[in-house]
């Protein structure tokens, strides 16, 4: 899937940079940064877990696999969600019970 892009520069200490290209390519620098930045703008909620896959461009199970292994959740559960499933279970209780 092709998508529009933008560049963005950002200022990294020298130390920083250092460590980062002493253990990895340059490549898996970036693909570590948009990993990094998937997760982080996924668990503020500021994108979805579509836009985060794609950000990270990794396979659905392989990122939820990802949030998984740092105890981050890759679906919100709300309370909401739990009150309209305890009266659907209600209802649907009702429903047999006749």
């Amino acid at each position: 899937m092709e998508f529009q892009t933008e560049k963005i520069e950002i200022d990294l200490p020298k130390d920083i940079i250092f460590a980062m290209r002493g253990l990895e390519k340059p490549e898996e620098v970036k693909k570590k940064l948009k990993v990094a930045l998937a997760i982080l703008l996924f668990q503020e909620g500021t994108i979805s877990l579509g836009k985060a896959i794609e950000l990270c461009e990794m396979s659905r199970t392989r990122f939820v696999g990802l949030l998984r292994e740092y105890g981050l959740p890759a679906y919100e559960y709300s309370e909401r969600d739990v009150e309209r499933d305890r009266k659907m279970v209600a209802k649907y209780r009702e429903s047999i019970a006749k």
